[in-house]
């Protein structure tokens, strides 16, 4: 594996140090499992900026009322699955 040499704050290095000796990592696995934290915040951020705006929140209303309809299509109401569920 090729590597790379990462100039740093000494308080930054040792925040990392302190992070991988906490969960058992080196600071390779302290600064991955950082970057894989931020984006996945940074995605959930995404997905709230998006589907988290009045219109966006009106299309899965109308989307919801569309497809209510076929909740009971055909099904008999009495029906009892709790054997398989």
């Amino acid at each position: 594996m090729a590597t790379t040499t990462l100039k740093v704050p000494v308080e930054l290095r040792d925040r990392l140090a302190d992070q991988a000796r906490r969960r058992g990592t080196t600071l390779a696995g302290a600064i991955a499992h950082a970057l894989e934290v931020a984006e996945e915040h940074e995605f959930w951020e995404d997905v709230r900026a998006t589907m988290c705006t009045p219109a966006a929140r009106q299309e899965l209303t109308a989307e919801s009322e569309r497809f209510a309809g076929t909740l009971m299509d055909g099904a008999d109401p009495a029906e009892d699955w709790s054997d398989i569920l």
